[in-house]
């Protein structure tokens, strides 16, 4: 992408690291577009600056939107539905990888379950591995509730 702009390239940017992440390339990079454009854009815009189809643009608009990351708008008498970038949409985004970081730390949990009690130091470093997926979960809902306090709170 040499000769990609810097929006392009940090639309691309967003789309690998939401890939990365375990999310769908094209939602990361339809949330690259909204942040880099500042405004409302319809399915049909998503579609054709991305160069994906609509139904893909919808798809991954609805996840986004799903989870509160972007929003559905309207505007006065127009009768296409536009997407935004939500509000307070880094703290959803905190939420949602606390969320998956829970459910890591549960699935090694119920893994070392699984270990006879001979595999007693097996099971040991197991369960430190869980341990630590659910503090870092714990630590980001607490850090999550505490910047929802504080947007509640201007002083």
């Amino acid at each position: 992408m040499e000769n990609a702009s810097a929006a392009e390239n940090f639309i691309e940017r967003m789309g690998l690291i939401a890939q990365v992440d375990g999310t769908p390339r094209i939602a990361g990079r339809i949330l690259g577009l909204l942040i880099v454009e500042g405004r409302p854009f319809t399915l049909d815009e998503m579609a054709e600056r991305l160069q994906i189809s609509k139904a893909s643009a919808s798809t991954n608009a609805r996840l986004l939107r799903t989870s509160g990351i972007i929003r559905l708008v309207a505007h006065a008498g127009d009768r296409h539905d536009y997407y935004e970038v939500g509000s307070d949409p880094y703290r959803r985004m905190m939420a949602t990888v606390g969320g998956r970081l829970a459910q890591i730390g549960a699935e090694v949990l119920e893994a070392e379950a699984s270990f006879a009690e001979t595999e007693a130091d097996a099971k040991r470093r197991i369960r430190q591995l869980g341990d630590f997926y659910l503090r870092m979960a714990e630590r980001l809902k607490d850090w999550s509730e505490h910047l929802e306090a504080d947007a509640g709170n201007p002083n």
